[in-house]
């Protein structure tokens, strides 16, 4: 399959911000987009579902190395930490 571009589509749906507003680093954008186009047909929810999962997965990854983390991976664990509710 031919990549047509790393923009993410408009298709994104209405009710979902754009989740690369606040990830500043390229490898975080690319990760976001990457999740919000695979899922756009999924729904919001599994989206971020999704994302987590990768996240948990890059943090359980780089925890069996010895050299520390990525800031970049923290950053993508903190995009898609789940929100604080008021009480």
């Amino acid at each position: 399959m031919k990549r047509t571009g790393t923009h993410a589509t408009s298709r994104t749906s209405a009710s979902r911000p754009l989740a690369t507003k606040h990830a500043s680093h390229p490898k975080v954008m690319e990760i976001v987009r990457l999740v919000e186009a695979l899922s756009d047909s999924l729904g919001s929810h599994d989206g971020v579902l999704i994302g987590r999962g990768i996240a948990r997965l890059l943090v359980d990854a780089y925890d069996e190395r010895p050299q520390p983390m990525p800031r970049w991976v923290r950053e993508l664990v903190a995009h898609y930490a789940p929100a604080k509710r008021k009480s």
